[in-house]
């Protein structure tokens, strides 16, 4: 009898099974036709999403797979013993601003700039600055004015060319001791305006050996109003205290290199600002308690863009960044390529008008976009 009973219920109890089964395959039918139509729509959204961005990001392939979609990791800190650091606020806080809202002329801060750079004297300048460099500097200038730049090393003259367009009325004291620039750089740029006094070769005099407090009592120079640039790759915590003394309260430095980098010695010495301010000690502390204001300049654009160049390898000095940089101690760059349509227009309007792949894949464009030495202002007390 139990027998009996166990055979007639067993085909009952599969009879149900069977029938959830089929239930249970019908709803899933139903969930992945709905699923399907969700996809579908998110689909058509990213679509038109892509087509908006594809007259930006049509000729640059790489710019959707490399996109940073987060906030910017280098974030300054107001304190010493950071890789990245700033005191206070001067105009390259607003650096983007002033780069590109219009002036009187119709025309901004940038357009005026790339005219300039587009026609410098050496187009590759091989030992000096390139277009991130340029741009700070030309900025700086064209910003402050000044009635004075002391330029402490001219090399092939590249930095005076455009100082001086960047102030056609200033007076430049060209500082350097060599007559001749390196790198195998056949001549140097020399300013045909008459308002550039060239201490080179053997006229040199340094920036200790020039009597500053005779010049100010002369009416020679007017310190407040004067700007040192310092690209003579000399330790540049040796260089403030003359300048301090002289009551020049402007610094542009070139060579800020971070710690550790450098193409000489004195480069690697710790004594840039950049390094002095990663750790905190003596010195780090007298420096930062003798400015106002310190910022260093952003790149242009982000490392990311150079990940189809053939350089992809850090070098040990430094001098250039590379798509695999982690960018904690870097300002976020002016122009965001990689997230931002509008900047990735402006971005490939710029290297075309310069000639330069904005893909970066050969050396020259990779050298001229990617060379960046955290280049800084700041104001002394």
């Amino acid at each position: 009898m139990i027998v009996t009973r166990k055979t007639k219920k067993f085909p009952r109890t599969r009879k149900i099974i069977l029938t959830l089964s089929f239930l249970a395959f019908g709803v899933a039918i139903i969930i992945a036709f709905w699923l399907a139509n969700i996809l579908e729509v998110l689909s058509n959204v990213q679509k038109s999403e892509s087509a908006a961005r594809k007259t930006d990001h049509s000729q640059n392939p790489k710019s959707d797979s490399t996109a940073i979609k987060v906030d910017w990791v280098g974030v300054p800190k107001e304190a010493i013993g950071h890789s990245l650091v700033a005191k206070g606020d001067n105009f390259v806080t607003n650096i983007r601003n002033i780069l590109f809202v219009k002036e009187e002329d119709d025309r901004n801060v940038f357009l005026k700039f790339l005219e300039v750079y587009k026609n410098r004297p050496d187009k590759v300048n091989m030992c000096g600055i390139r277009i991130n460099h340029a741009l700070a500097l030309f900025t700086t200038v064209y910003e402050l004015q000044p009635t004075t730049v002391i330029e402490s090393g001219v090399n092939a003259g590249q930095s005076t060319y455009f100082i001086r367009h960047a102030a056609p009325n200033t007076n430049i004291i060209a500082i350097d001791p060599l007559e001749k620039p390196i790198c195998g750089q056949e001549k140097r740029w020399m300013d045909p305006s008459g308002k550039t006094e060239y201490l080179t070769g053997g006229k040199f005099k340094d920036l200790y050996d020039i009597d500053w407090a005779a010049m100010t009592s002369k009416k020679e120079i007017d310190p407040k109003t004067t700007l040192a640039f310092l690209d003579d790759h000399l330790q540049v915590l040796t260089r403030i205290p003359p300048l301090i003394k002289a009551g020049i309260r402007h610094v542009i430095v070139e060579d800020n290199y971070s710690r550790g980098r450098g193409a000489t010695p004195s480069d690697k010495a710790g004594m840039t600002p950049k390094q002095l301010f990663f750790s905190d000690n003596p010195n780090s502390r007298w420096l930062w308690q003798n400015m106002v204001s310190y910022r260093e300049f952003p790149p242009i654009v982000p490392s990311t863009m150079s990940v189809e160049s053939v350089t992809q390898k850090k070098k040990p000095a430094g001098g250039f960044m590379v798509a695999s940089d982690l960018n904690d101690d870097t300002m976020e760059p002016i122009l965001r390529p990689d997230k931002d349509s509008g900047d990735m227009v402006i971005y490939r309007e710029m290297a075309e008008f310069l000639e330069i792949d904005p893909r970066l894949r050969d050396k020259n464009s990779y050298m001229q976009f990617m060379n960046y030495n955290f280049i800084c202002y700041f104001e002394l007390v």
